[in-house]
């Protein structure tokens, strides 16, 4: 067995894209749900005439927590983290951004040195 999978969402490559935040959301929908399809759900805006889609909200889903973005143009990004037992919600906080990305971070990290599978897709997220 291996010493274990490190895995970070980089709060500092996020500041750092900071300029482009519906860009930086799409690549992050994207990436999980290729990673994670069993645990990433991605909601999207579809307008009519409009060239792209525009991500409304990531959820990815662990166990007893759930944790969920939700973007739009005018108000930028917010986060929130969710305690669910047996698919409900008990109790939902919103967290800060860079907070929301350090802890979903430990999540998968967990939960990819649990599961070989989980790890092997993290790893092709990573380094693609």
């Amino acid at each position: 067995m291996d010493e274990g999978f490190s895995f970070d969402l980089s709060a500092a490559q996020w500041r750092r894209n900071m300029t482009d935040e519906k860009a930086y959301v799409h690549a992050l929908a994207t990436r999980l749900t290729q990673a994670l399809p069993d645990k990433a759900r991605v909601e999207f805006d579809r307008h009519l005439f409009a060239k792209e889609e525009t991500v409304r909200s990531i959820e990815v889903e662990f166990d007893n927590t759930l944790y969920r973005l939700r973007f739009d143009k005018r108000h930028g990004i917010s986060t929130e983290k969710a305690k669910v037992v047996r698919g409900i919600s008990l109790k939902t906080d919103t967290v800060p951004f860079t907070e929301w990305l350090s802890q979903l971070s430990s999540e998968l990290e967990a939960y990819a040195n649990e599961n070989a599978s989980a790890r092997d897709a993290l790893e092709r997220f990573l380094f693609s």
